[in-house]
């Protein structure tokens, strides 16, 4: 289980009271004195240990908050396959015509590919937004092959695709730094 966040800014801090004493323990022996070699090693380690830290420290603090991003689009992707099947099953048991299996199956197929996605730490915000925005999808599919809605409304279900798909890809250039 991830460290919380005030869990790591104690051990920070706790790493940086330990280099403060390794220093000041320092100044206490001679340069030439063959206990300084030893606390001078401490002291590097101590040094080089927090700043490997340091550079950890934003993914850990991003862990809790991946995780559960995780679950979301982990859920996401699950339950709107169970909803793009129910709705395939829904339309043949209600008499609507078989047509409308031409954007029943795609969706169901794109959402048991949505299965794949793995949740990174530089874009868990993005992902979760996705899936977030998958339900919206879902919703626009399912009011058109009941009919609530006009079929028209296919076209921003294959933008929603491209976009969902394309955004789940994650190979989009993701700006210089």
């Amino acid at each position: 289980m991830a460290e919380t966040e005030r869990q790591l800014r104690e051990r920070h801090q706790a790493m940086i009271r330990d280099l403060g004493t390794l220093h000041a323990r320092i100044k206490e022996y001679d340069p030439d004195d063959a206990a300084f070699d030893e606390q001078y090693e401490q002291l590097v380690a101590s040094a080089e240990g927090l700043l490997e830290f340091e550079r950890l420290l934003p993914t850990s603090l991003a862990q809790p908050k991946r995780e559960r991003a995780e679950q979301i689009v982990k859920w996401s992707w699950h339950g709107e396959t169970v909803v793009a099947a129910a709705l395939i099953a829904a339309v043949l048991a209600l008499g609507y015509t078989a047509w409308w299996l031409v954007l029943l199956i795609p969706h169901l197929l794109a959402t048991l590919l949505g299965w794949s996605v793995t949740v990174t730490t530089e874009r868990y915000r993005q992902q979760r937004a996705i899936a977030v925005g998958l339900h919206v999808l879902c919703l626009l599919v399912a009011l058109i092959a009941f009919g609530t809605i006009s079929a028209w409304w296919i076209i921003a279900v294959l933008v929603g695709w491209v976009a969902v798909g394309v955004a789940s890809d994650g190979t989009t250039q993701q700006g210089a730094k």
